[in-house]
């Protein structure tokens, strides 16, 4: 017998993570660790296989993973990248009769142009690397923009004035429809415990993992209305603090102990623990309503992370940048561009995840567009900034990482970074982590309730170490449903 399913999109979260999770002492009554207790809680590797370790990018990752092909087929890497709408899974299944909900999943800015129409789209709010203002029902739009406008300003460290410049313009939304923004009693209750501990620890980083609650509300809400065939959610919360506090977590995965001071590793040392804390409720929510006993609950994440193995030697930089006013950084690269190509063209910015950032050149046929991609590589150069600029088809990405930026740290401190590269847009801000998690190939397929189908299709494509390839998940979804 088929079942609905559930999939929790949970970036970067691995086996190895969740395991641990499991055997510590603090979470013995956890949700996750009760599952995995009675036996109720299935945990497989998966292995992203079609780009090599250094190069895993989540963007790439969960293009391979949604749509079943490898990178080489579907070469979508940076967010920006073009990728067919109906390459991806939930398309397929809407394609086949099947009902699908999607939130926040990756790519799903890529949105459907039959979004509107189709019958089997039942609800839809898309991820925010697009710039299509749509969602399904409408009147998730106001949130959507909210979040994404929130995704759009943050940076390495979280911008307080930002959130309540948000907060403030959105309140009468939030007011008129508070559970078109996520909040329930359930989100709240998140929320308050993350102020908790964001307080506690004197770390405002910790406010990031609010947004999960909100989307997760949402995503109850809608899975019960719509009882979808498929359904799937995304959050980058877990991630985030894999990247940012890894040392802190588990100090002994790396040789030297010094890297940071104590007080810092005591203040973070849980953070890990607290975004998965998070996950485990949101679970706890889903199992103990009866409509859901007949779904399949999966965890999955398109790679994995891990302690990053060149941490040790890494150099910790003071500080970090973006660029915070494109209007301004673009005025004097089109002046460089088209003083040194002697031709005026238009280009349109595409949404990335700094420290990336998208350009794209369609209509612009005549433009020869390695050309460009040296020019802007040499404009970054000259203005004293490292840099790397990638291009694919009409797409062109700048990669501008000042924290591996080791020489203009040595050149400038922060003020006066900030008063020499002003002029160009870019803002730098002081930080106190520096990435000590980094990106494996094992990623998670973890299933709670599977149908005898769905397992069926598992037990036939894993290995001996109950691992498989990435790509076959849209296989196995394809025919599980």
């Amino acid at each position: 017998m088929k079942r609905k399913i559930i999939n929790l999109e949970i970036n970067e979260i691995s086996p190895e993570i969740l395991k641990n999770y499991i055997s510590s002492k603090r979470n013995i009554n956890k949700v996750i660790s009760k599952l995995y207790k009675n036996k109720l809680l299935k945990i497989y590797t998966t292995k992203a296989l079609d780009v090599e370790k250094k190069k895993l990018y989540p963007s790439q990752t969960w293009a391979s993973f949604h749509t079943g092909k490898p990178f080489s087929e579907h070469k979508c890497y940076w967010y920006s990248d073009s990728l067919e709408s109906n390459y991806l899974i939930w398309d397929k299944l809407a394609s086949k009769n099947k009902s699908v909900g999607i939130i926040s999943s990756i790519h799903s800015s890529k949105v459907p142009n039959d979004l509107i129409e189709n019958k089997n789209l039942k609800f839809y709010l898309p991820d925010c690397f697009g710039d299509k203002e749509i969602t399904k029902p409408i009147k998730y739009k106001e949130f959507n923009s909210f979040n994404n406008s929130l995704v759009g300003k943050s940076a390495r460290i979280t911008g307080l004035k930002a959130i309540y410049k948000s907060l403030f313009k959105n309140i009468f939304f939030i007011l008129k429809s508070p559970s078109s923004f996520g909040i329930s009693f359930f989100s709240i209750k998140l929320i308050i415990k993350i102020l908790y501990y964001a307080i506690k620890n004197k770390n405002k980083e910790f406010l990031r993992m609010a947004q999960f609650p909100l989307i997760a509300s949402i995503y109850f809400d809608l899975i019960k209305k719509f009882k979808p065939d498929y359904s799937a959610i995304f959050s980058n919360h877990i991630a985030g603090n894999m990247h940012r506090y890894w040392y802190a977590h588990d100090t002994s995965s790396f040789l030297d102990k010094n890297k940071y001071p104590k007080n810092w590793i005591r203040k973070n040392a849980d953070a890990i623990n607290i975004s998965i804390d998070l996950l485990d409720d949101f679970l706890g929510l889903i199992i103990k309503r009866k409509v859901f006993q007949d779904f399949t609950i999966c965890i999955t994440s398109s790679m994995g992370q891990e302690p990053n193995p060149d941490f040790d030697n890494k150099y910790l930089s003071k500080y970090d940048g973006k660029i915070v006013n494109m209007e301004i950084f673009l005025e004097s690269l089109s002046t460089y561009l088209n003083n040194t190509l002697d031709f005026t063209f238009k280009f349109n910015i595409e949404r990335n995840m700094a420290p990336q950032y998208g350009f794209n050149f369609q209509g612009n046929e005549n433009l020869d567009l390695d050309l460009v991609k040296s020019h802007l590589c040499q404009f970054v150069t000259e203005i004293g900034l490292k840099n790397k600029v990638d291009r694919i088809s009409n797409s062109i990405v700048l990669t501008l990482d000042p924290s591996k930026d080791s020489n203009l740290q040595n050149k400038f401190n922060l003020n006066e970074a900030n008063k020499n590269y002003e002029k160009y847009g870019i803002k730098f801000f002081a930080v106190e982590d520096h990435h000590s998690g980094s990106h494996t190939p094992e990623g998670l397929l973890a299933l709670i309730n599977p149908s005898d189908v769905l397992q069926n299709e598992i037990d036939n494509v894993i290995d001996e170490k109950e691992s498989l390839n990435y790509l076959e998940f849209h296989k196995i979804i394809l025919s599980s449903i």
